[in-house]
């Protein structure tokens, strides 16, 4: 009988020394941690330790998720949308001749992955070990290792990191009927990484100091003066690189800079560390808005905060809401290449998404995965946001370095 997924630890056994983070994910790394990366892999191999508990939590909503239907097939009738079919299902585990252990490198919160990696387990039999960290240490180590990487597939709350190994040649190409659901531009065109999950970024609004009638219908509304000292944001992390980099490319450099030097100068804005911040502070009422990732929003309405959330942009000729993506990629050096290729299958699948998106309600990509009862009020499938912001690897990768560069002293 397999026990619980194993957890590695660090490179020396001890406590994890992570990259400065600018976005939710980590920047690379600075060369002294670099070498330090280098002298703590030449010491040996990973440990690991077993998971004794992993926040009881989590595998407790690893086996409410599985035992539960992930809603009706058709049954005669042929789909006429993406949205109304039945996605494929994964390879049979029973019938693929997989290997029986993955690793896996995750940039995702331990408490937040568990539930899928042991659903994956459950399935298939196969022994699981996760070695977390951040997206970028993680990153650097898979180029590292070279061909002799730990790693079968690599996890990312950054999309960047996983096109930055796609760009080194470390990945290795997975195409599927499954990964071709996901809309194109949130996978790469030869199939390195797919996006699997997804936030968007919203505006949070504090319904006992707006009225409905009073909410912005753009980002660009909150430069009014009538928000002046009502509005909170977060530092360049958690996605805030990407959507500055996203508003460049829409509005200008120089519209998007005067922009936010208005809501910071002249309004007020307050700028917290993090986007929970944020979310407390609209929550309590000290800001009666506040720009988050929308999945800051769900745990706080579950509780019955009194919140609301805006897709902003969504009028004709406006520029849309932005959706950041969560990416998987089996590694182009993995030990274990065809488990590796039939966990990306895995989590596309509604059996395998749905516990990703139980505790905090990232919506799923491919429209044909239902997002069932992992919301809260107010959120929106990917499908159902009627305009989003274009989506551009390439120019988008650009575009947040210039971002980090012009906002970072703004910005702090």
């Amino acid at each position: 009988m397999l026990g619980k997924p194993v957890i590695l630890t660090d490179f020396s056994g001890t406590l994890r020394r992570r990259a400065p983070r600018y976005d939710g994910v980590r920047q690379a790394m600075t060369p002294a941690q670099t070498r330090l990366v280098s002298r703590r892999v030449a010491l040996g191999a990973v440990t690991s330790l077993a998971v004794a508990a992993c926040g009881d939590a989590a595998p407790a909503a690893s086996s409410a998720v599985a035992s539960k239907p992930s809603g009706p097939a058709p049954t005669t009738a042929v789909a006429t949308s993406a949205a109304a079919s039945t996605p494929p299902a994964a390879p049979s585990p029973t019938t693929a001749a997989m290997e029986k252990e993955l690793v896996i490198y995750s940039a995702r919160r331990e408490a937040l992955m568990m539930p899928t990696v042991e659903a994956f387990q459950k399935k298939t039999g196969v022994k699981v070990s996760v070695k977390s960290g951040g997206s970028a240490e993680l990153r650097e180590l898979v180029a590292q290792e070279g061909a002799a990487t730990k790693a079968d597939i690599f996890f990312t709350t950054d999309w960047v990191d996983a096109e930055l190994l796609r760009r080194k040649n470390l990945l290795s190409p997975h195409v599927s009927p499954l990964t071709e659901g996901v809309p194109a531009e949130f996978r790469a065109a030869d199939g390195a990484w797919t996006g699997v999950i997804a936030r968007s970024r919203n505006i949070l609004i504090n319904t006992n100091l707006v009225k409905r009638e009073d909410y912005p219908a753009s980002v660009f509304d909150l430069a009014d003066p009538k928000w002046k000292g009502k509005v909170a944001a977060s530092t360049l992390r958690d996605g805030v690189p990407i959507w500055l980099a996203s508003l460049i490319l829409l509005k200008g450099e120089a519209a998007t800079l005067e922009f936010f030097t208005t809501l910071i100068k002249q309004n007020g804005m307050k700028v917290f560390g993090g986007g929970s911040e944020v979310t407390a502070a609209v929550s309590q009422g000290e800001f009666a808005a506040g720009f988050i990732n929308h999945y800051y929003y769900v745990p706080k309405k579950r509780e019955g905060a009194p919140i609301d959330l805006v897709y902003p942009d969504q009028g004709a000729g406006q520029i849309g809401t932005l959706v950041i993506p969560l990416a998987v990629a089996a590694t182009k050096h993995a030990p274990r290449p065809v488990v590796a290729k039939a966990f990306i299958d895995f989590v596309l699948t509604p059996e395998g998404a749905a516990p990703m998106m139980t505790m905090e309600g990232e919506m799923p990509l491919r429209p044909d995965v239902p997002l069932g009862d992992h919301g809260a009020p107010g959120i929106l499938r990917m499908h159902e946001i009627k305009r989003t912001a274009p989506f551009d690897v390439d120019k988008l990768i650009a575009a947040r370095d210039r971002a980090i560069e012009i906002f970072t002293p703004l910005f702090t």
